[in-house]
C-alpha cells in the first residue's frame, strides 16, 4: 500500500495463485452529514427557518432542505449557502452544495413540520399500509388528530407511531 498523487494504492499480489489487481481509492473521503447540520443549525440560531434534512452523496453532493414556520425565502436559501460554503475547504474537499427549501406534497420529516400545518388537508400513510385523510387538527401526547372534511365529522385519533409518512394535499 502506499500513498502517490493523493490516491491510496493497494498493490496488487498474489493470492491463492490468482493476481489482485490494483484498488485504487480516493484519500479524500465522504463529507461528514453531521458536521454539515452542525453547520447549518449554526447559521439557522433557532429563528423561524429550521432544517428539515441534509443528504450528502459518496461523490460529495450535498443537498440541504429547510422549511420555516412561515416559509423559507429564496434570500436565506442563499445565506445558508454562502454561510455552508464559508465554514467548509474546499482544498481538503470537493462538493456540491445546494440548499432548497421543502417542497410542496414532499412527506413531513419533523413534528414542527405538523405543528406548522394544523389546519391543512393532509394525507396519512399509516405502516400497516392503510391511508387517512382529513384536516390536521392538533399533534401531541403522541398522537395525531385529524377531523373529517364536514363539520359533523368525528375525530380520528392516530398514534404517531403507526405514522409511516404524512403529506398536505394540495387542492387545485
Amino acid at each position: 500500500m502506499s500513498i502517490q498523487n493523493n490516491v491510496l494504492l493497494l498493490h496488487s499480489e498474489m493470492e491463492g495463485g490468482r493476481l489482485r489487481f490494483p484498488f485504487f481509492h480516493s484519500k479524500i473521503g465522504m463529507i461528514d452529514k453531521k458536521s454539515v447540520e452542525n453547520i447549518v443549525n449554526e447559521c439557522l440560531n433557532g429563528g423561524g427557518v429550521f432544517l428539515v434534512g441534509v443528504k450528502v452523496t459518496k461523490s460529495n453532493v450535498i443537498t440541504v432542505i429547510l422549511d420555516g414556520d412561515e416559509g423559507v425565502a429564496v434570500e436565506k436559501c442563499i445565506e445558508v449557502s454562502r454561510y455552508v460554503t464559508g465554514k467548509m475547504d474546499r482544498d481538503k474537499e470537493d462538493y456540491e452544495l445546494t440548499v432548497t427549501s421543502f417542497g410542496l406534497g414532499e412527506y413531513f420529516t419533523l413534528e414542527r413540520q405538523y405543528k406548522k400545518n394544523v389546519g391543512e388537508n393532509v394525507e396519512v400513510v399509516l405502516k400497516d399500509g392503510g391511508k387517512t385523510v382529513g384536516i390536521l387538527q392538533s399533534i401531541g401526547s403522541g398522537e395525531i388528530v385529524l377531523s373529517g372534511k364536514k363539520e359533523t365529522a368525528d375525530s380520528i385519533h392516530i398514534p404517531i407511531d403507526n405514522v409511516l409518512k404524512t403529506r398536505v394535499l394540495i387542492n387545485f
